[in-house]
């Protein structure tokens, strides 16, 4: 009573049975839609396009990409929230939704496990926690997976990718990350993360794990953005 639940999408209070999102926000959720592009998952225009035009300029080294919704709207708000306002909670309403469009499909690929992207120890220390470890946790609780925190680590405080272009993005993180200290193996991971916008970040993490001998590399995100060329 003292702390009630708001919903992510418009920052009303849930009432009795209100799960998740309010009643009026259920039915305005910016889900992707199909057509999707059939490598990243972002809505593409014609049922006979099979990848969107990033895509195709700039291949992908990750196998498939589920993200749970389009980035507009109320979502922004909700992932701002939840990113830089300790609105942790808005994990549990994420994971639900990314389990509802792919929960099946998700278990069918045998994962080893979930590797959430990382953020430099600054940023986690300034923020007090990493929002990507926090969805990657519910996520592995729900589809019974171990997740690996420390698998993946940032090692360089690099400047917001949304100030950058697509090339210097992907120079930009070049060298952010690298493979923990840890004698785990895996060969089939899920990468998690906020928001897929350019997909460099996606990128500069499959490229370490493929380096460090994972042999498939899927993603999963709450939103996706339209990208370089949207």
């Amino acid at each position: 009573m003292l702390y009630p639940k708001k919903c992510p999408l418009c920052d009303k209070t849930l009432v009795f049975l209100e799960d998740g999102v309010c009643d009026i926000c259920e039915k305005n959720q910016p889900k992707v839609v199909a057509p999707f592009c059939m490598k990243c998952g972002k809505t593409v225009e014609d049922v006979e396009q099979e990848y969107c035009a990033d895509c195709v300029a700039i291949p992908k080294s990750f196998e498939k990409g589920y993200p749970a919704f389009s980035y507009r709207d109320g979502i922004k708000d909700a992932i701002y929230a939840f990113k830089y306002k300790n609105q942790r909670y808005y994990a549990e309403y994420f994971s639900d939704s990314i389990l509802q469009l792919y929960k099946e499909e998700l278990q069918q690929l045998n994962l080893d496990g979930i590797v959430p992207v990382p953020v430099h120890k600054y940023k986690k220390r300034q923020r007090g926690y990493n929002q990507a470890e926090v969805l990657a946790d519910c996520l592995a609780k729900e589809l019974q997976l171990p997740m690996y925190p420390s698998y993946l680590l940032r090692v360089e405080n690099t400047n917001p990718q949304k100030e950058l272009n697509d090339k210097i993005r992907i120079k930009n993180l070049k060298n952010a990350f690298k493979i923990g200290e840890n004698a785990i193996e895996l060969k089939k991971v899920l990468l998690v993360d906020d928001i897929y916008t350019s997909g460099a970040t996606i990128e500069a993490c499959t490229r370490i794990l493929l380096e460090a001998g994972v042999q498939k590399v899927y993603y999963t995100s709450v939103a996706i953005g339209k990208g370089y060329s949207g």
